[in-house]
């Protein structure tokens, strides 16, 4: 008996559906609440996706009718399992001056574990250089923070090359690049870059990048502008037992305005 009576007592306590139009009673309400929006600082890594990015530091010279550059390129495969792959130019330093065009770039294979706050990685490639000796170049990477939030990264670069005073091959420091990303809104990140090479030549940029449409997977564009100076120098050995010990050379420097453009799919 006290069974039916809660029983009996529970439907009384349900509150009556409504009956629509017709007759019918209207199926309840159900109130579903939004997904947390991505976080500004730490979003997860992209997943399955293939980024392409190209960077250009163009620079009118101080010194008399030269010109320069120093720019990057990559293509990176970021896989669904915590790992990445790509090939990249980095730098592409060229100077144009009285001697004519010089040139140093660094063509690299790399791959490199990967999670939503860490990169490390290697490359693995050739350093090239016009007026100067060629060699191995080996580059360890780290990257601390989400790639699309607040985060710093470095790679420090080493080449393995003939000693332009010995002809020995040496392991030598070459060059180190660093960039700070700060999110200061959704779509757009505060960048300071910088770097310096013995090879030789150096940069220091402020920018902004602004993603224009996606959310970071297949289909985003994304471009950065940047303001700074930037200075190539590319040199031959000097034989200093000849009658002229040094000989052609490309040098250039002055203010650049940088510009990036990255695609992803």
């Amino acid at each position: 008996m006290i069974g039916w009576l809660a029983l009996l007592a529970s439907l009384l306590a349900q509150p009556a559906a409504v009956p629509s139009e017709g007759g019918v009673c209207a199926a309840p309400v159900v109130h579903v609440e939004a997904a947390p929006p991505r976080s500004l600082f730490a979003p997860p890594r992209p997943r399955g996706v293939t980024r392409v990015e190209l960077v250009s530091r163009p620079f009118l010279g101080l010194v008399g009718n030269s010109w320069g550059q120093i720019g990057e390129a990559r293509v990176e495969h970021h896989f669904i399992l915590p790992f990445m792959f790509g090939v990249e130019l980095a730098p592409v330093a060229i100077a144009s001056s009285g001697d004519g065009l010089g040139a140093v770039t660094h063509a690299r294979v790399v791959g490199g574990y990967v999670s939503d706050h860490l990169m490390i990685g290697l490359g693995v490639g050739s350093r090239m250089q016009r007026f100067g000796t060629s060699g191995v170049s080996l580059a360890p990477q780290l990257r601390l923070g989400s790639l699309d939030g607040l985060n710093v990264s470095l790679t420090y670069t080493h080449t393995i090359a003939r000693n332009k005073y010995t002809g020995r091959p040496t392991v030598g420091f070459a060059n180190v690049a660093g960039k700070l990303s700060l999110p200061v809104a959704r779509p757009i990140t505060l960048e300071l870059s910088a770097g310096m090479s013995l090879d030789a030549w150096a940069y220091g940029t402020l920018g902004l990048r602004h993603r224009l449409i996606g959310d970071g997977g297949p289909g985003t564009w994304y471009v950065s502008g940047a303001f700074g100076v930037a200075m190539v120098v590319d040199r031959a050995q000097c034989n200093y037992d000849a009658v002229i010990p040094c000989t052609a050379s490309a040098t250039s420097y002055g203010p650049t305005l940088a510009a990036g453009v990255e695609y992803r799919f």
